[in-house]
């Protein structure tokens, strides 16, 4: 089941990529564009048919692994800030663009290339599952889940007062989606220290994030096809 969630978490992150392409080329909200090719990177190194042989090539150390928190990052970075713009939420902005978020980001960037350095990583492992006895391996995988979390911890409220709000229904379910995301996003910190570090729960999490907040892109988009939007939740 996991598997599939993953191969179906991929063919949405590449679908979403392609669908932002055009704007790209148009030079409009390229941030975007981006945003969801790195996690198209993200996704397709966490399954092990492609991570394997891409960790191969890059000598066959865990550097991959290096790459998917790295590019994750990226990510939340760039939507969290988008979705707190487009709904008009300035302490979210704050949290995440201000001292604050940045030191958070900061620090756990040099974290995980501190702890990646540390371990005895040689030998290809999908999320380094075949490592978990060291220290310094738990400590990476803790450091990749904190930024995430804080960035989407950010977002949760004004997702969920905008679910609740009076809007149209369309834009009601693409809050809704959204904040689902990253509610799941939120719960992968309390599930590490529940299950195992490659647990069925924290994997469902994961992987089921992705795709709740693709969703809740696209449904955004829908609607602002569909018609005419304020500017206050104009698709990011």
């Amino acid at each position: 089941m996991i598997t599939d969630l993953q191969w179906i978490a991929l063919a949405a992150c590449i679908a979403c990529t392609a669908w932002r392409f055009p704007s790209l080329l148009k030079g409009r909200n390229r941030g975007l564009f981006w945003a969801f090719a790195m996690t198209s990177i993200s996704v397709a190194l966490s399954i092990p048919a492609l991570y394997l042989p891409i960790d191969a090539l890059l000598g066959g150390a865990n550097l991959a692994n290096v790459v998917l928190r790295l590019s994750l990052f990226a990510v939340f970075y760039l939507v969290s800030v988008k979705v707190a713009a487009a709904y008009s939420s300035p302490l979210p902005i704050k949290l995440i663009r201000g001292p604050i978020g940045l030191s958070v980001l900061t620090a756990c960037s040099l974290g995980i290339l501190i702890t990646y350095f540390l371990s005895d990583v040689n030998g290809s492992s999908t999320g380094l599952s075949g490592f978990g006895g060291q220290a310094s391996v738990a400590a990476f995988m803790w450091f990749g889940s904190v930024y995430p979390a804080y960035a989407s911890a950010c977002l949760v409220l004004p997702t969920a007062a905008a679910a609740l709000s009076t809007r149209p229904a369309i834009d009601r379910a693409a809050a809704a989606s959204l904040c689902v995301g990253f509610c799941l996003v939120v719960s992968t910190v309390p599930l590490r220290l529940l299950s195992a570090p490659d647990g069925f729960v924290l994997k469902l999490a994961s992987f089921g994030s992705i795709l709740f907040i693709a969703a809740g892109f696209a449904i955004v988009w829908v609607s602002f096809f569909r018609r005419p939007i304020p500017d206050a939740i104009r698709p990011p």
